[in-house]
């Protein structure tokens, strides 16, 4: 009866005691010791069998990334460019080694790292990673890269279907090759360049008139930039208002016959044109000789012109320089002999002679004491034009100035004075003698009037005494065949005294009686008609470039490029690469 509660209370104590044995076995191993000896065999071998059965075997350690020593030596060089640690390479690469593919896992790490340099400098840095056997590039990248970085760039299509940053950057360096370029590209390159670069373009001569950029639909604020750099005419004066282009405006307003007057008495380039254009020469001494705000070729103008009308001489370029002859003549004093070899002078001198000859009619129908003097200054001044010359402005003159010397001999010839006379026809026949004009001579309608005039001198010669009145309208003081002859007549008739009433009034009644045969359809007297060659005389309306200069382009606005903006094409296609590699290695991982 008492022999089960003995054993139930015996078997309690064996499991208590076999608990606490396993525990101390447990802390045993925990803490390294053996396991006590005096455990049975039996309790031992049970122990390590419940051991095996209730441990879990654990999954075998990653093992570590092992990297090409150039790679680790390229990404070393990346972090000490950037302030990273020296390690970084190391914790990239334990990284990279839980991932299912370490090897794109690190290249993207790479790519990443890399992207936070300067482009160019990445390019280069990823490069030397490919070199190094991280897949950091596909084919196409990596010859793209290469180009990029040598320099050697390839010709861009002609046609492309995607426009990009690659794509831009050859089309600027074929551009800076001077190659010809499609207006669609040019137009791409005047939208995204840094505008320093468009300037340089332009200077350089790379970027010209061809591509048309006023015809572009497009016509933005850098647009009507481009166009006032090369060609401002196709701008309106919107146009030139909004870009705030004085010098242009005013140019505008010249050219469209306007003033523009100084500011405060003081005179700039434009309003000094203006002034000089209108004939305004105390300009001149406001403006003073020198004066550093003034462009140098108009500066020189000013000083040439001061010098003149101090009794200078016209230097030889401004002597042939036609669109300045009225300048220069109203500079000059009228009682200065005109004397030079310049087309000016000869101009000048040539106007200086018939004014002077139109004062000695006036002298003689009305101060007849100062004919004499008035005779002397005529003859003065058309020796002066006197030239061996032929041709050309010396040609025009020196016929002139025989013309003039003839008649005024013939004119003041006393009776029987054969050898003035036979000098007069002389000077007129030593040209006709010449031939026509390939020999130094004259043709056409003035080689006929000048034998009209050699004949009528010879007539006249014969009579052995000439006319006193050679030409009626000249002797009234107004021009050859002139219809104001009547109010000149008029004008003298208040001045003249009155016994010299009788030679007016003969010039008048001879122009009347020339008149009458004209309307009768006869054919009047034959007069000595000067000058010979009216448009010579003629004040020259060539536009002077200087003082009315056309339209020119607009100087550079911005500052040289810089390193970096030249660079900048090159570096937008080296982000475009780094990003896409980025990219696709995201995908793949």
């Amino acid at each position: 009866m008492r022999t089960e509660p003995v054993a139930s209370d015996e078997l309690d104590a064996l499991r208590r005691a076999e608990i606490e044995r396993r525990e101390q076995r447990r802390r045993a191993r925990e803490a390294g010791a053996a396991a006590p000896l005096r455990l049975s065999r039996r309790f031992a071998d049970s122990d390590a069998r419940l051991v095996r059965e209730t441990t879990v075997p654990k999954a075998p350690a990653p093992q570590p990334l092992r990297l090409p020593p150039r790679v680790v030596h390229v990404l070393q060089r990346v972090a000490a460019e950037l302030g990273e640690d020296s390690s970084l390479p190391d914790l990239m690469a334990e990284r990279a080694a839980d991932s299912t593919s370490p090897l794109l896992a690190m290249a993207l790490q790479s790519v990443e790292l890399v992207s936070r340099a300067e482009a160019m400098t990445g390019l280069g840095h990823l490069l030397d990673l490919a070199a190094g056997g991280l897949p950091v590039l596909t084919a196409e990248d990596r010859s793209r890269a290469e180009a990029l970085r040598a320099g050697r760039l390839p010709l861009p299509d002609t046609d492309p279907e995607t426009v990009d940053a690659w794509q831009l950057c050859l089309e600027l360096n074929e551009a800076r090759g001077r190659a010809v370029l499609s207006t669609a590209a040019w137009q791409r390159l005047v939208r995204e360049l840094p505008l320093p670069v468009l300037d340089d373009l332009i200077d350089s001569g790379a970027l010209g008139k061809a591509p048309a950029p006023h015809s572009w639909p497009e016509r933005t604020e850098r647009v009507t930039y481009v166009i006032a750099r090369l060609d401002p005419r196709h701008l309106s004066d919107d146009d030139v208002q909004a870009l705030g282009w004085r010098d242009e405006a005013c140019r505008r307003t010249l050219e469209a016959g306007g003033t523009i007057d100084p500011v405060d008495g003081r005179y700039d380039e434009w309003s000094l044109r203006s002034a000089l254009l209108g004939g305004d020469l105390s300009a001149l001494e406001a403006v003073g000789a020198r004066n550093s705000s003034l462009p140098t070729d108009l500066s020189d103008l000013v000083l040439a012109l001061r010098q003149l009308r101090q009794g200078g001489n016209v230097t030889s370029a401004l002597g042939r320089d036609r669109s300045l002859f009225g300048l220069l003549e109203d500079c000059l004093s009228n009682d200065r002999l005109v004397s030079g070899t310049t087309p000016f002078h000869y101009w000048a001198g040539t106007r200086r002679l018939y004014r002077l000859l139109d004062d000695m009619h006036w002298a003689m129908a009305c101060e007849p004491d100062r004919t004499e003097r008035a005779v002397r200054s005529v003859l003065q001044q058309a020796a002066a034009l006197r030239s061996h010359e032929s041709r050309g402005p010396a040609g025009a003159a020196d016929r002139e100035a025989r013309a003039v010397q003839a008649y005024v001999g013939f004119l003041h010839a006393r009776p029987g004075d054969r050898d003035r006379l036979d000098q007069g026809v002389g000077l007129l026949e030593d040209v006709l003698k010449r031939g026509g004009r390939r020999r130094g001579g004259v043709g056409g309608q003035l080689r006929h009037r000048m034998r009209t005039l050699s004949e009528l001198l010879q007539s006249l010669r014969q009579k052995g005494k000439p006319h006193d009145v050679l030409n009626p309208y000249l002797a009234l003081c107004v021009e050859h065949g002139s219809t104001e002859w009547g109010q000149g007549w008029r004008d003298l008739r208040r001045q003249v005294a009155a016994d010299q009433l009788e030679y007016i009034n003969g010039a008048k009644d001879r122009i009347r009686r020339l008149e009458t045969a004209r309307r009768l359809g006869h054919e009047g007297e034959t007069l000595y008609e000067l000058p010979l060659d009216e448009r010579f005389l003629w004040v020259p309306d060539d536009r002077s470039e200087l003082l009315q200069p056309g339209p020119r382009p607009l100087g550079r606005r911005t500052a040289p490029s810089s390193d970096e903006e030249k660079s900048w094409a090159a570096a937008q296609a080296a982000s475009e690469i780094i990003g896409r590699c980025a990219a696709r290695l995201r995908n793949h991982h």
